[in-house]
């Protein structure tokens, strides 16, 4: 574990010596959003060891943060009806706290399903945990609006915030269940999740660079114009071969499963991707946030994990 954590605190260093050194040759917003990028990998790498060296419960408490940031950045995006104000609907609820139906009791719903869903993994539930919970998640929001009399927009408030929690929740939850259940960095190396994160972020990383350099066909020009056929085979090439490389080193694979691992990761990170695209298209926005120097926001950074975590879980179950 130790020598994973040189390693890549070691390319984050050589990346920042890099960028400080070529900071001259950009003009300073550009600086700005290098800088801040580089600021959020920082704290990316930094978060992501603390949940591998800090087992299921520490892993919990982390991403039962990032879930919760990320609901309310879906709520944003997801909930625009046009009511009689002309403004997005669950934007007038907040600052109208006189019509704050439906929009808070919803809230509240995705907030509580959220702190649920980590607690039960935190307290060593099993993978039936993230089956049952948006099932769970239908019967409550659907009581809550029924009890408060909010019939407005009821079936896209319940449908919204059972997608929201499945979404932010569920889905990247499927990642500490890869965990060992104790923190013992120097005896257990969580290799499996390691593995998913790692090949999560390069593939989202070599895709884009094989797509601005050789980029001339668009993937898909509707969800997110600036994604191409060549930066998907990039991405999927990479880590293919990095998923051949290193599975058997850090899993139980051999390098034939290893290769179906990567191959399975790479597609599911750009539909998953092209997923939160999709979600953003729809709004009308870029970005997600600007809770990431940089980056974005919390949607913006776990877009392909939501649908990446939960392959390599069931993967894992195969696989192994």
């Amino acid at each position: 574990m130790t020598n994973v954590a040189i390693s890549v605190f070691g390319l984050l260093l050589v990346g920042t010596v890099y960028r400080l050194a070529t900071l001259r040759d950009w003009t300073s917003d550009l600086a700005r959003k290098r800088l801040g990028s580089l600021l959020s990998w920082w704290i990316v790498a930094t978060w992501v060891l603390l949940c591998a060296v800090g087992g299921t419960i520490i892993a919990s408490l982390l991403f039962a943060t990032v879930s919760t940031l990320a609901l309310r950045e879906y709520a944003r995006l997801a909930f625009h009806h046009d009511d009689e104000s002309g403004q997005p609907a669950i934007e007038h609820h907040f600052e109208d706290r006189t019509n704050a139906l439906p929009a808070m009791p919803i809230m509240v719903v995705g907030y509580v399903c959220i702190a649920l869903l980590y607690a039960g993994l935190a307290a060593g539930a099993d993978h039936t945990l993230l089956v049952c919970l948006p099932l769970a998640c239908v019967i409550i929001a659907g009581s809550v609006l029924m009890a408060t009399a909010s019939t407005k927009h009821f079936t896209s408030n319940v449908g919204g915030i059972v997608y929201g929690v499945t979404l932010t929740g569920c889905l990247p939850a499927a990642s500490v269940l890869l965990l060992p259940s104790d923190p013992t960095p120097s005896l257990t190396l969580p290799g499996w999740f390691l593995l998913l994160i790692g090949l999560t972020e390069v593939n989202d990383i070599t895709a884009a660079w094989f797509g601005r350099a050789l980029g001339r066909h668009k993937l898909a020009p509707t969800l997110s114009p600036n994604k191409t056929v060549e930066g998907f085979i990039g991405g999927v090439l990479t880590t293919f071969t990095l998923a051949t490389l290193i599975g058997p080193n850090i899993t139980v694979m051999s390098h034939a499963t290893s290769s179906v691992f990567g191959l399975a990761i790479a597609i599911a990170g750009t539909l998953g991707d092209l997923n939160m695209s999709a979600i953003k298209r729809s709004a009308g926005v870029k970005d997600s946030g600007n809770v990431l120097p940089g980056q974005g926001g919390i949607l913006d950074r776990i877009d392909s994990l939501t649908f990446t975590a939960p392959v390599a879980l069931l993967l894992m179950k195969v696989l192994s």
